[in-house]
């Protein structure tokens, strides 16, 4: 399950290729072990957007949820904090309140390296504090 909101950060026609090739290997994959079962869903709207995950998650009822959806860039966040703010904190916790709530078994929160600040540790653990 793919929720996007595909905001132009990115080169949105990058993103829609990239969407493309996971729409294609999910089909190879279904037609490899001739699955019944959809392997893919793409729901192009913001995370925010209570109705839209409130139905993503009746529909799906995903057992793991992978979060990846937050605004990236220091510089940009500086000029418009309260858009960071809303996708960043407000998205990621209506993403956990979303998996609470439709008892997911497992959430992965996946951000870039800018949270972290100047650690020298390549590895991230969230009880590490940052500098």
């Amino acid at each position: 399950i793919v929720v996007d909101e595909m905001n132009d950060y990115y080169d949105v026609r990058i993103k829609e290729a990239n969407l493309e090739i996971l729409r294609q290997k999910a089909k190879e994959m279904n037609e490899k072990d001739g699955a019944m079962k959809r392997r893919l869903e793409i729901y192009i709207g913001d995370i925010n957007d209570h109705d839209l995950m409130k139905s993503v998650f009746e529909r799906e009822n995903p057992d793991y949820v992978c979060h990846l959806a937050a605004r990236a860039g220091v510089r940009p966040s500086i000029q418009d904090p309260l858009l960071y703010v809303r996708a960043n904190v407000q998205g990621s916790t209506n993403m956990l309140n979303y998996s609470r709530d439709y008892n997911v078994k497992n959430i992965v929160v996946a951000s870039s390296s800018s949270v972290y600040g100047e650690s020298g540790s390549t590895f991230f653990f969230g009880s590490r504090g940052c500098e």
